[in-house]
């Protein structure tokens, strides 16, 4: 599983939502992780809207999951699990 996080320096649910995440794919053992910059770095291949973060989980190339914008531990949780 990879898991590409798009970010920018001056969103604060970016801020908040790292160490949430960080959390996350060290509990469930994901190290594969893509850090983007939403103005740094070229994401047109991702179609991404102008909701962030956004978390994309992908397997065997295809997106599996697309996590956007601020969740609670507990949603974030129960979609980790789904997976």
């Amino acid at each position: 599983m990879k898991v590409i996080r798009i970010t920018a320096i001056w969103c604060m649910s970016c801020l908040v939502m790292r160490n949430r995440y960080d959390k996350l794919f060290k509990e469930y053992g994901i190290d594969q992780v893509i850090d983007l910059d939403y103005d740094e770095d070229d994401i047109s291949a991702y179609e991404l809207g102008n909701i962030l973060p956004t978390v994309i989980i992908e397997k065997d190339g295809l997106e599996i999951k697309r996590i956007t914008g601020e969740k609670s531990k507990k949603e974030l949780k129960k979609i980790f699990e789904e997976l």
